[in-house]
């Protein structure tokens, strides 16, 4: 695992193009541009994108140096239309820490706008 202060490689970012941008003490950042190879037939992101969106940044807030976070559970709304051009950012960040497994609040966002809303469970394991 790398350093906390670098993300860790996540070959499944990389191939969608999300970057992660901040990862660290239960708190994550990932970035995308939507492209035209993320949208569904009716022309707006599709939903899967966004939820591994999502996912990518929960995941990268679930590990650090000391701990493997296993995802046991994500859940998802999605509150707006997304399209190709739109910047995202999912924010990540530890709502309630219990003694084996953190619960997480994730965010995506376009600017101001949240266009996705997630809740993710994780084990907390020792490396």
């Amino acid at each position: 695992m790398s350093p906390e202060n670098t993300a860790p490689t996540d070959a499944y970012a990389r191939f969608l193009g999300v970057e992660i941008t901040q990862h660290g003490g239960g708190h994550a950042e990932s970035r995308v541009t939507v492209t035209e190879n993320h949208l569904n037939p009716h022309g707006t992101t599709h939903g899967a994108f966004l939820f591994s969106v999502a996912g990518i940044a929960l995941a990268a807030a679930a590990n650090n140096d000391t701990h493997s976070g296993v995802v046991s559970h994500v859940a998802i709304d999605y509150l707006r239309p997304v399209r190709a051009g739109d910047e995202l950012v999912a924010t990540a960040e530890v709502d309630e820490r219990l003694p084996k497994e953190d619960i997480f609040v994730v965010r995506v966002r376009r600017g101001d706008e949240v266009v996705a809303r997630a809740t993710g469970r994780a084990n907390r394991r020792e490396r």
